[in-house]
């Protein structure tokens, strides 16, 4: 059986050229091939892709929206997975341009994709606290199959098969939550096999973190302040209600994998 074959690609602003130029020198120095899949701008946003964003959904559970370029983060998330499924690569790894990648990745993900059976997206950056083992240790492996608790965080990078690519985007059609968020729901609630790695096959370790292409001003961390705060009480239950749902799908989640393992890594 041959090699699976791997497209390797990165999300990046044109006008972000030092990230560029940092992903690309860590695929020069991995020995990769990355394909920059050109971010979508806030302020380019078609008429058509406002239409996806569901503001009546939003303002159910949040008194404030996402702004134009957080809503473009996630149009740049689809665009990766249909520039994916128009390939005839059989994975993709999918980067945002600040991700640092491990010492370990082409091994991990090499070892993933021939060793690890029954997944269909997976996390390559988690959370370091609550994640639950799916299965005993793999002797020798480079990397161990866990479920993250906070799998809804961060979209820094991802693991897609082709199955699992294309049934993100058929049900990718509305958003009204960042891209973490909303890749993480879709997941759960459609019930796409999905796991995260230790140790973590890329890092959010980049000098320039701190300046976020999509944050407008620091507006995110006083938006989240005043939304705990400010909400009314049917927002607070819906959102409140959407938070058990998740929390539901990743115990479903987390068992249907563990079942696969069970009997696929024995």
């Amino acid at each position: 059986m041959s090699a699976p074959r791997i497209l390797y690609l990165a999300i990046n602003l044109p006008a972000s050229v030092e990230r560029r130029e940092h992903i690309a020198n860590q695929a020069r120095e991995h020995g990769i091939e990355i394909q920059i899949v050109e971010a979508v701008a806030g302020k380019t946003l078609t008429d058509e892709q406002k239409a996806m964003y569901n503001y009546r959904k939003r303002e159910s559970m949040y008194i404030t929206h996402l702004t134009p370029n957080e809503q473009a983060c996630v149009h740049s998330h689809r665009k990766a997975l249909s520039t994916f499924l128009a390939s005839d690569y059989d994975y993709a790894v999918v980067l945002e341009d600040d991700a640092t990648l491990e010492p370990i990745f082409n091994e991990g993900i090499q070892f993933l994709t021939t060793k690890v059976p029954g997944w269909e997206c997976c996390k390559l950056y988690t959370e370091p606290s609550r994640l639950y083992e799916l299965c005993p240790t793999i002797p020798d492996a480079p990397v161990q199959p866990v479920f993250p608790k906070k799998i809804p965080w961060g979209a820094i990078g991802y693991l897609y098969s082709r199955a699992g690519a294309e049934k993100l985007l058929a049900n990718f059609n509305e958003f009204w939550l960042g891209a973490d968020t909303q890749l993480a729901d879709i997941m759960l609630s459609r019930h796409i096999p999905v796991i995260g790695v230790v140790p973590n096959l890329v890092s959010t370790l980049y000098v320039h973190n701190e300046q976020s292409d999509i944050d407008d001003g620091g507006r995110r961390n006083t938006v989240t302040a005043v939304q705990r705060t400010k909400r009314t009480a049917a927002q607070y239950l819906r959102y409140r209600a959407s938070v058990i749902a998740r929390a539901v799908g990743k115990w479903l989640m987390c068992k249907q994998m563990r079942s696969i393992f069970r009997k696929t890594l024995r």
